[in-house]
């Protein structure tokens, strides 16, 4: 059986939800709608009434569901129009902002669905900058930039540059150490989840 085809049901929306720093696919995202047309909000409101109360806690419903460990998703049965997707992590807090796709469902001339697949990249919250020394003003390779209390690490590039992703919003210090150089913290308001904040850090040598 292939991954869009269930028994006696048909695939109508599928799609991926990605890191969209690193490309990587992300598990136990939630995929939702915002947007759906007026007969599947119809489907809804008649399926509710079957499980009361449960409806409003059910992790997979016709209309949400979380993704496999390969980032994949689907959503089966649905009615053609115009349906918008969004996508979040909640278990990941805020370290994470949202994103929105747009799909639409529709069928050929023998009346089979259309799949329509969509790719759902989230941004992390992040902040990245450049640090540089007085003989390094290219960059300082290989210092070590670490939020302080999370731990959250990351290293430089051969030219300087860091990003530390998947950090809460807040003020946050960031702690750098690199051979050779004096320790230095930096404090930085990070915005809104999804956002990214830019802090450079000008090093200076160790003494003697």
């Amino acid at each position: 059986m292939s991954d869009w085809q269930i028994a006696r049901h048909r695939v109508a929306i599928a799609g991926r939800v990605l890191d969209a720093s690193t490309g990587k696919p992300v598990a136990d995202a939630a995929v939702s709608f915002n947007k759906m047309p007026a007969a599947f909000e119809t489907k809804l409101a008649i399926a509710s009434l079957s499980y009361g109360d449960r409806w409003n806690s059910m992790l997979a419903r016709p209309d949400r569901t979380r993704t496999r460990e390969d980032g994949l998703f689907y959503f089966l049965d649905l009615p053609d129009g115009e349906y918008s997707l969004s996508a979040s992590i909640p278990s990941y807090g805020k370290r994470y902002g949202t994103e929105e796709q747009p799909a639409t469902v529709s069928r050929d001339k023998k009346g089979n669905i259309k799949i329509a697949f969509v790719t759902l990249r989230l941004q992390p919250t992040a902040v990245k900058g450049k640090i540089t020394g007085p003989s390094h003003k290219t960059g300082v390779m290989l210092a070590e930039v670490r939020v302080k209390g999370s731990g959250e690490r990351t290293f430089t590039d051969a030219q300087g540059q860091y990003n530390v992703a998947g950090i809460e919003p807040g003020k946050r210090v960031l702690q750098v150490a690199a051979q050779g150089y004096r320790a230095q913290s930096q404090q930085v308001t990070v915005g809104d989840p999804g956002t990214s904040q830019t802090l450079n850090f000008s090093l200076t040598r160790e003494s003697g």
